[in-house]
């Protein structure tokens, strides 16, 4: 539902004198804080050249908190406009707080109100966080990541899924709660990263592209113009609210972090510690981690590990700052490689990584960003596994030594905890879940989400290990993509690593041509243009197939029975390749889109605390979940928690 205006805009074309004044308070339908969690209170007031404003909370006057009227330029128009600010403001007492805004004009007096939810906060326990974000991770990519690295032989010869039971399931599995995640946006259905990694930071719906911001009157300006450092100044003046991460940081000294295979400005690891109403304004969010405007100036993160070395780069910057300089005038460490992190301990008081910069990286013509994107290299690659003949060859550019996932997050967790003073909460993220999925490479897809559980059973250990439960883990995905798995089919190596054999298909359609070039290992990796078939005689479908006919390559073969995967050298990760006769049993997995899907996403919890995560909830409960685990007693729950795992008659998940 959009803000309410109680004077609709009459504007007509060429006849501003007769637009009406309005008011607009420009916060969400449903609104919702911590106990002083800041967020700025912006009135928008439009069609007068003059306003005087009241605002009140629950009846008690908070205008001197407002600043004095501002001309503003709303909605693109030729009409003269004010605005009111009340920059991070934070409401005191829990409860439902009533915000009315009365503007006076010359035209008369407006109002506009919210009604704001404001939930209890006081930290009572000092624990530590760990939030694990696979990116894109849904339902079918932890399937997928469970069958091919767990179905990898125990002993050779015996595969790990036998009989439909598997020996040892993947560590995100093993966590005892589970639930499930909403992940639309404010203003649509299918998500982004930003809109979402904005929503579990401050519980609040967030518009697609946007972090940490709430919808103004000036976004016209960038929306039309384009997002070029000419428009930026619109795109920073939206209202802010503050993250978890920035709140309990200014508030009790919590020390943060970020870990991501992503550019280390991309949406995901932004989404705790910038706001912007747009994802692309790389260099502002490199110099609000380092000067945050919501911690008077302070570095955002004590930690932040992944990609994207060119956004700090002055010569790819328009302001040709030097932003590893400037970090480590700040008191950050700065390492470069796996070798360098693997020299971090825990006496190390700050550390800035970036292991990996774009190819061929330089300033972005926009003047807001360096491109491209210096995405960490995936673990397929990194591995030195040979890529299936559909899916790109790696290309290092130099970055040879990039370290894996979990190594990143133990040295995160170790950096964060060291002392044992100080909580800590940490955000870690597979990204190329998420990247490889939108080129539907399954390979890449599959393999990063078995990086990523790595991942987590390093802060698993973590958590176990502390002499007392002080630390919650929590596994979700920001949105979901559209890989499902289809069955097993049988593909040699030939078959499967053949880049000359490809096939063009060309399809001419009323909503007109296409082209889908068909690979070898194409029945393990079904595309969309691939043309899905349907053998199993559809009498929906007399063709027994969807779309034209697949020609050589179209049947996706169900061999029955489950993959065949080998783990050769005991790494860990299954090689996707035989030995002699065997390995040639593949998972077959299909793609329907190369994008994004609206469908809600697992949650799985461990820890003090992990009950709250049961059931279906909005991606915003999880910062308030989260926030309560610290400032409630959560012993009850906890109790029951172990208390179900200890139950005889509880039956016992096999490899769990």
């Amino acid at each position: 539902m959009k803000p309410l205006i109680l004077t609709l805009l009459g504007i007509c074309a060429g006849a501003v004198a007769q637009a009406q004044t309005s008011a607009w308070l420009r916060l969400p339908e449903r609104t919702r804080l911590l106990v002083d969690q800041r967020v700025d209170l912006l009135v928008e007031v439009r069609n007068t050249e003059s306003a005087t404003l009241r605002v009140t909370a629950n009846g008690t006057d908070i205008t001197s908190s407002f600043g004095a009227a501002v001309r503003t330029n709303l909605d693109c128009d030729a009409a003269p406009d004010v605005t009111f600010r009340a920059n991070l403001y934070g409401f005191q007492q829990a409860g439902n707080v009533n915000l009315v805004a009365t503007v006076t004009t010359p035209s008369g007096t407006f109002t506009d109100s919210r009604q704001i939810s404001v939930l209890p906060f006081s930290l009572a326990n000092r624990r530590n966080i760990i939030l694990y974000i696979g990116d894109a991770m849904g339902t079918s990519y932890r399937d997928a990541a469970r069958i091919i690295g767990r179905s990898a032989d125990v002993v050779p010869g015996v595969s790990g899924l036998r009989e439909g039971y598997f020996d040892n399931l993947l560590e995100m599995d093993k966590m005892p709660v589970s639930g499930m995640a909403m992940t639309y946006s404010s203003d649509r259905i299918v998500p982004d990263s930003a809109n979402t990694a904005s929503t579990w930071s401050t519980g609040n719906k967030i518009f697609y592209n946007a972090m940490g911001v709430f919808e103004d009157g000036t976004d016209c300006t960038w929306r039309a113009a384009g997002r070029t450092a000419a428009t930026l100044s619109t795109m920073i003046d939206n209202p802010r609210v503050e993250t978890l991460w920035e709140y309990l940081k200014r508030k009790h000294g919590y020390r943060t972090g970020v870990v991501t295979t992503a550019d280390v400005t991309d949406a995901t690891p932004a989404g705790e510690g910038s706001h912007t109403a747009h994802r692309e304004t790389r260099a502002e969010i490199t110099n609000q981690y380092l000067a945050s405007p919501m911690l008077s100036g302070e570095p955002v993160y004590d930690v932040i590990l992944g990609g994207g070395l060119e956004q700090f780069e002055a010569d790819k910057r328009a302001d040709r700052r030097d932003m590893v300089a400037a970090f480590r005038g700040k008191g950050f460490s700065f390492v470069g490689n796996a070798a360098e992190l693997r020299q971090v301990t825990g006496n190390t008081n700050r550390v800035l990584g970036l292991f990996r910069r774009g190819n061929a990286a330089t300033l972005n013509s926009s003047g807001i960003r360096a491109t491209p994107d210096g995405n960490m290299d995936v673990a397929y690659d990194k591995l030195n596994l040979t890529r299936p003949g559909s899916e790109p060859l790696a290309n290092f550019n130099g970055f040879t030594d990039q370290p894996f996932l979990d190594l990143m997050t133990d040295k995160a967790i170790s950096v964060l905890s060291a002392g044992g003073t100080q909580p800590f909460i940490l955000m870690v993220e597979g990204a190329s879940i998420d990247k490889q999925s939108h080129p539907n490479q399954a390979a890449g897809t599959v393999w990063d989400t078995l990086e990523f559980d790595r991942a987590i059973g390093v802060g698993r250990r973590f958590a176990q290990g502390r002499t007392t439960a002080d630390t919650l883990v929590v596994v979700s995905a920001d949105h979901d993509q559209s890989m499902h798995i289809i069955g097993v089919t049988t593909a040699t190596d030939t078959d499967m690593f053949d880049r000359t054999g490809a096939l063009d298909i060309v399809v001419t359609a009323p909503s007109g041509t296409h082209n889908a070039k068909v690979f070898r290992d194409a029945n393990t990796n079904v595309r969309s243009s691939n043309l899905y078939t349907n053998s199993g005689g559809d009498p929906n479908n007399s063709a027994g197939r969807e779309g034209p006919p697949a020609l050589y390559y179209g049947n996706v073969a169900d061999t029955g029975g489950f993959p065949e995967y080998l783990d050769l050298d005991g790494d860990g990760y299954p090689d996707n390749k035989m030995q002699g006769p065997r390995g040639a049993r593949k998972l077959s997995l299909g793609f329907r889109t190369g994008n994004h899907t609206g469908s809600s996403v697992p949650v799985t919890a461990e820890g003090p605390g992990a009950f709250l995560f049961t059931g279906y909830m909005d991606q915003g409960d999880i910062m308030f979940k989260m926030a309560a685990t610290l400032s409630t007693d959560t012993a009850t729950l906890d109790a029951a928690v172990r208390l179900m795992q200890g139950l005889p008659t509880n039956p016992k998940t096999p490899g769990k």
